[in-house]
């Protein structure tokens, strides 16, 4: 008997990604492959996985990886809308799906902040202060955070901040709370994968204060395939899509995404970052993003959204 997926209701997600999958098993070291295929078995410790994952990860390992990623963002707000940088001393900062590394937590802290909070449903407590963990990654990220911004504590203190004011909740942004409002709100990466953006932008717009700062990457990518970030996204329908590859992103375009913070959140104000106008795949849209949406909006594969004033508090 044949199988029609586009008729049988079923989620094919693993399915339509087998190839990435098998990708990712050729490129990445044979100990993280095994760890990775050892979080997806009944009765695995989590922790046990997770530190296995982050140890032999070429990318986790970086130091300055994710240092990189936030001075290049704010670099380019510099340029695009001469917008000053995130000020952390005394703040209290929000981060949305940090990673198994807590995300910029660390720096947050290193920098002066009073107090970091984030979310990410797929967070490993104990994790990050793991001996094994802190050899291979912490030690060397606070080199790195000392090197980008100068000396401003020793290790001990880096990492007793860590342990009492680094406050990450295995839940989503819709089941956060915090009693009073936060100064910065960051993510990277993240929004893009959240099924209900507007409803988790109006939520958060309940911690954000009328000064509060903000910046926030997404990715408008496939997140499987770098040369050709459209692929599969414009061949068919959202609801398509999702039967074959699974709800790994919510496919909301750069428009979409600005109006749920304008409407959830505060006045914000969207920067590309990269767009590819000669891409193949929007040349050759379907018919319901041709209908939706311009060449121009559908080229955009990652942009910022700030805070409309563009200025520091």
């Amino acid at each position: 008997m044949r199988l029609d997926w586009k008729s049988s209701g079923m989620d094919l997600g693993f399915f339509g990604n087998f190839g990435h999958r098998l990708r990712l098993a050729r490129e990445l070291p044979p100990r993280l492959v095994l760890a990775k295929i050892a979080k997806r078995l009944p009765g695995t410790d989590p922790a046990r996985v997770r530190i296995a994952e982050i140890v032999h990860s070429p990318k986790d390992l970086d130091p300055g990886r994710l240092i990189g990623f936030f001075l290049s963002q704010e670099r380019h707000l510099a340029a695009e809308i001469d917008r000053l940088p995130l000020e952390f001393e005394g703040r209290r900062v929000l981060e949305i799906g940090p990673g198994p590394l807590a995300g910029w937590g660390p720096m947050a802290l290193f920098r002066g902040a009073a107090r970091v909070y984030a979310v990410d449903p797929d967070w490993v407590p104990g994790v990050i202060l793991d001996p094994a963990v802190e050899a291979a990654y912490l030690k060397g990220h606070f080199t790195a955070l000392a090197e980008a911004f100068g000396p401003r504590m020793d290790y001990p203190t880096f990492r007793r901040r860590i342990k009492e004011d680094l406050s990450v909740e295995r839940k989503s942004l819709m089941d956060l709370e915090i009693e009073d409002g936060v100064d910065i709100v960051l993510s990277n990466s993240c929004l893009e994968h959240i099924d209900d953006p507007g409803s988790s932008m109006e939520r958060l717009g309940r911690f954000c204060m009328p000064d509060t700062r903000f910046m926030h990457l997404v990715n408008l990518g496939n997140h499987r395939d770098r040369a050709r970030p459209f692929r599969t996204i414009y061949e068919m329908p959202p609801d398509e899509y999702h039967r074959r590859f699974g709800r790994h992103i919510n496919l909301l375009r750069a428009p979409e995404i600005e109006r749920a913070f304008v409407e959830g959140v505060m006045p914000t104000r969207m920067v590309i970052v990269d767009r590819r106008d000669d891409d193949p795949d929007i040349e050759a849209r379907h018919d319901y993003w041709r209908d939706r949406h311009s060449a121009e909006v559908l080229s955009i594969r990652t942009a910022l959204f700030v805070e409309a004033e563009g200025e520091a508090p």
